[in-house]
């Protein structure tokens, strides 16, 4: 799995790179979460869209990683009982 997350990163990055020479033009945008403190940003002529995607899809990814961990100890609290 470690492999393959790291190789669509590195798709990914490749994708943007011949699509930033292909067009001319480069927009960007990102969430960083850093403990309590998120970092938004964004450049270019869609780069508010593409930081408030990248929030949304964080949130997304939280709230399943939450999910997963709620329904781990469910199932740990069914097999102890």
């Amino acid at each position: 799995m470690l492999f393959l997350g790291l190789a669509l990163v590195l798709l990914g990055f490749a994708l943007v790179f011949a699509g930033s020479l292909a067009s001319g033009q480069v927009s960007t945008g990102g969430f960083v979460l850093i403990g309590p403190f998120p970092i938004v940003f964004g450049t270019g002529g869609n780069g508010g869209i593409l930081a408030l995607l990248s929030v949304a899809l964080g949130l997304v990814m939280l709230f399943l990683l939450f999910a997963t961990v709620a329904a781990a100890r469910s199932a740990r609290r069914r097999e102890n009982a």
